[in-house]
């Protein structure tokens, strides 16, 4: 308990003058961790994502496989499946998920492919791949053919 006492003293009286060899060792630590911070800091950044990398003309899209790809990921996951999903973003049907993206085209396009897009986004799903989002976007771009 003595020992607790005189590290409290050193702490909260008088660093200057306190030789507690746990005081030191944390001071040494603290310093070495501050180097390290000043040393691994960079201002680098990397290039800003873009809203669609793919070369849609080599891209074969097709709306059965845009919509097998929404059905697994996003209406057989309970999130738009039509029913008790929210009401403008019901995928039940190819129709509806094709008036979804005509209605709501920058909406999806923000959630679904750009670069920030944050679907599907329950229960610790992964999110889309960039590949997967860029075939969706090329789709969509080419006026969903089917």
């Amino acid at each position: 308990m003595k020992g607790n006492r005189s590290l409290y003293s050193c702490v909260f009286k008088s660093m200057k003058t306190c030789n507690s060899p746990t005081l030191q060792s944390m001071k040494q630590l603290l310093t070495g961790l501050v180097f390290i911070f000043c040393i691994s800091c960079t201002s680098e950044k990397g290039p800003a994502p873009t809203d669609n990398p793919a070369d849609c003309d080599t891209v074969l899209v097709t709306s059965t496989r845009m919509y097998a790809i929404i059905q697994e990921n996003c209406t057989n996951r309970t999130c738009h499946p039509g029913s008790g999903s929210p009401v403008v973003a019901d995928f039940s049907t190819l129709v509806k998920f094709k008036n979804y993206i005509t209605d709501n085209g920058s909406m999806f396009r923000l959630r679904v492919t750009g670069p920030n897009a944050d679907m599907p986004q329950i229960m610790g799903y992964p999110q889309l791949s960039r590949a997967t989002r860029d075939s969706i976007a090329c789709w969509v771009g080419k006026g969903m053919p089917d």
